[in-house]
């Protein structure tokens, strides 16, 4: 029997719905709030001029951060995973994955650099008018080669891609199971068969993110720019996009933890 990614964003809807104050209440504190004190921290370092000491304060403030981020996605996993979970629960059940969920995030991201960033990096190099570039003219690849280098990006931004999707479940089960890097197989056990389901997901959402994303910055830089000024039009399109992000990461989270349950469910019937 397959999943029906319909009947999982049917639950992932009565569970935001259901539990929306709860989900609300640690998006905000763990993802709105620390989000928009660092943007406008970098807002204010970039208009006076950031010193030694500003830059080390931005830099430690960004590591905070994403760790919150972690902390508050473990933590809608968690309530979105169980309906017993109370938002004390949650919060006490996410700091004690919370060094597990740091660890995928690091090891994730350092495959991503060495399978994807490098090697698009070597593709460009590879393929740019060094002659040019000596003479003083920005980077352009050279048509000659633009063809392979063009496939080659092809190539490895569909890799992402798929092992993205592979990986939806992963903070889920580093959420309800007391895995480690292990995760990262169990993920990819509890995906098969579903992949494609997933990467039509992910696209829509990454669609419906970016346009969203895009009219919010410009109504609102638009509206602040002539009511409020630069800064009142900085720190309210901060705001928006600061709400709409956070309101995207519950989703995702809730959506990985019912895709979790439903997947873990036919593994288990299997």
């Amino acid at each position: 029997m397959m999943i029906r990614i319909g009947t999982v964003w049917d639950r992932t809807c009565e569970v935001i719905a259901g539990r929306a104050g709860l989900l609300a209440w640690l998006a905000g504190l763990f993802l709105f709030l620390p989000s928009l004190l660092q943007t406008i921290l970098r807002f204010v370092a970039a208009s006076g001029g950031a010193g030694g000491g500003l830059r080390v304060l931005a830099a430690l403030v960004g590591l905070a951060v994403l760790v919150l981020a972690i902390w508050g996605v473990l933590a809608m996993t968690a309530m979105a995973s169980d309906p017993a979970v109370d938002r004390h629960q949650a919060i006490a059940i996410a700091r004690r994955r919370l060094p597990a969920g740091i660890g995928v995030l690091l090891v994730a991201m350092l495959v991503t650099v060495i399978v994807v960033a490098v090697p698009m990096t070597w593709l460009l190099a590879g393929n740019v008018d060094m002659t040019k570039l000596q003479q003083g003219a920005p980077p352009v690849i050279d048509p000659s080669r633009a063809g392979s280098a063009m496939i080659g990006f092809l190539i490895l931004a569909i890799a992402a891609l798929w092992v993205s999707a592979r990986l939806v479940p992963l903070f889920a089960v580093v959420t309800n199971e007391r895995r480690g890097l292990g995760a990262f197989a169990r993920a990819f056990a509890l995906t098969r068969g579903s992949t494609l389901k997933l990467l039509g997901v992910m696209v829509l959402y990454a669609i419906v993110a970016v346009v969203l994303l895009t009219a919010v910055t410009w109504v609102f830089g638009s509206v602040g720019q002539i009511v409020f000024g630069r800064t009142g039009a900085f720190l309210l399109v901060a705001l928006a996009t600061s709400v709409l992000t956070a309101g995207f990461s519950v989703v995702q989270a809730v959506f990985s933890a019912q895709f979790y349950g439903a997947a873990r469910e036919q593994l288990d019937r299997a």
